[in-house]
């Protein structure tokens, strides 16, 4: 009999939309084969609120009902510690051989973590696979990215249009625009945030993420100490959806924490052009 793959997810929420949520869970749980995997989902709740707590479990509850070979746990936060340091409160608990981190807004394929899975254990070298994303639109959004600096940070976070169609080309090599999306990328330093599969070993060796972070740059940052040690890879056959809102675009708090998070990966890492 074939072993069992254990598999654990970590997935934060902060007052979120519980429509999209309940999507995302059934999602979810539609592609998780319990006779191929063991799966524990752990939902870190940065609310702050009994009311939203009430809201989310029940929501949990609803839309990723435990199964054979299928749990969640629910985790409270002390306080609203962030993404990051959010995450690492399941990545301490976690026994497992792959985890997942994904955003409370990103829809699954049934053959998404079938797929995924069987690229990792065919290369046992690759610590970190992300998928191919696109948005509700079908239109996909690039983003295998260089390293990013300071310069680039302002350029796509806050400089006027005319100043980006001035610099079109550095941001499309960021964006790795260079290479065909159609097929595999390796070794990227900055992958998507939104869905990071990881070998769990790896990324208990990197100790999961830099809590300086609060938002934004924490993908950044371990998609980098990930490459320290292992391999990284795009793999296109593997798709997702991701209902993206730019918050940092549309709020004056969001974007002071991005900037914040800019500076304190700049400080860390270097690179101001």
């Amino acid at each position: 009999m074939m072993k069992k793959i254990k598999l654990t997810v970590s997935l934060v929420v902060y007052k979120p939309d519980i429509v999209v949520l309940s999507k995302t869970l059934n999602c979810l749980h539609a592609g998780i084969n319990p006779e191929l995997f063991i799966v524990t989902l752990y939902i870190i709740d940065n609310s702050c609120d009994v009311g939203w707590r009430e809201k989310i479990q029940a929501c949990l509850a609803s839309a990723f009902p435990m199964i054979d070979n299928i749990t969640s746990e629910f985790i409270v936060s002390s306080d609203n510690v962030g993404y990051g340091q959010a995450n690492n409160l399941a990545i301490e608990k976690i026994d497992s051989d792959y985890h997942l981190i994904l955003n409370p807004d990103v829809f699954i394929y049934q053959d998404t973590l079938p797929q995924a899975i069987a690229y990792l254990e065919q290369h046992p070298e690759v610590g970190l696979l992300t998928p191919a994303v696109f948005g509700e639109d079908a239109q996909q959004h690039y983003l295998c990215k260089r390293n990013p600096t300071l310069f680039i940070m302002f350029l796509r976070s806050f400089a006027p249009l005319f100043i980006k169609n001035l610099f079109k080309n550095y941001l499309l090599k960021f964006e790795m625009r260079d290479c065909d999306y159609s097929k595999i990328i390796k070794n990227y330093p900055f992958p998507t945030g939104c869905f990071m599969l990881f070998r769990t070993q790896i990324l208990q060796e990197i100790k999961g993420f830099d809590s300086d972070y609060f938002m934004y740059m924490e993908d950044a940052d371990i998609g980098r100490r990930a490459l320290q040690v292992s391999e990284t890879v795009y793999l296109p056959i593997v798709k997702i959806i991701h209902k993206w809102e730019r918050g940092s675009h549309k709020n004056a708090k969001l974007r002071w924490i991005a900037i914040k998070s800019a500076f304190i990966y700049w400080r860390k890492w270097g690179g101001l052009f």
